[in-house]
């Protein structure tokens, strides 16, 4: 009896690894996607702390615990739409826009919008500054220095 059971879940164990391995073969396309949209999620979440801290709020379990909701909320909507893809909208949109899984590109678009629109609130809040004007400030001074640079160049020849 126990090396019949034995028996049993050695295969068990053995089907539901190859099932596994299975959906997750499924899913390989997107998987970059999937990375971006819960690095985007943690630098939020990050951002927040950041914030939090600055601000002088208190930082709950309850508040980091959502991280965790947030991140399987997004990933599983992501797989929803790429398996809706996949099988439904790909033909038809592919019809249309020579760009394959459309719509879950697009999904992705705005979930990666929406972590970024709130990283720019955190930092507005920190610094009373607008994260794209840092950044429009980074780009001119990169641009300054790359100048700076080449006129150096242009005097030693």
């Amino acid at each position: 009896m126990k090396t019949q059971l034995y028996i049993l879940t050695t295969k068990l164990k053995l089907y539901a690894t190859k099932l596994m391995a299975i959906v997750l073969s499924f899913f390989l396309p997107i998987v970059g996607i999937l990375i971006l949209i819960a690095a985007s999620v943690i630098l939020d979440t990050i951002t927040g702390i950041w914030k939090a801290k600055k601000l002088k709020q208190p930082i709950t379990s309850r508040r980091l615990s959502a991280i965790i909701s947030k991140i399987l909320l997004y990933e599983a909507t992501v797989m929803l739409f790429f398996a809706m893809d996949k099988f439904l909208l790909n033909d038809i949109v592919m019809q249309f826009f020579s760009i394959d899984l459309l719509t879950t590109k697009i999904l992705a678009l705005v979930l990666v919008s929406i972590e970024v629109i709130s990283i720019n609130e955190n930092y507005r809040a920190i610094y009373q500054k607008d994260l794209w004007d840092a950044l429009k400030n980074l780009f001119a001074r990169a641009k300054e220095v790359t100048s700076d640079f080449k006129n150096i160049n242009e005097k030693d020849k």
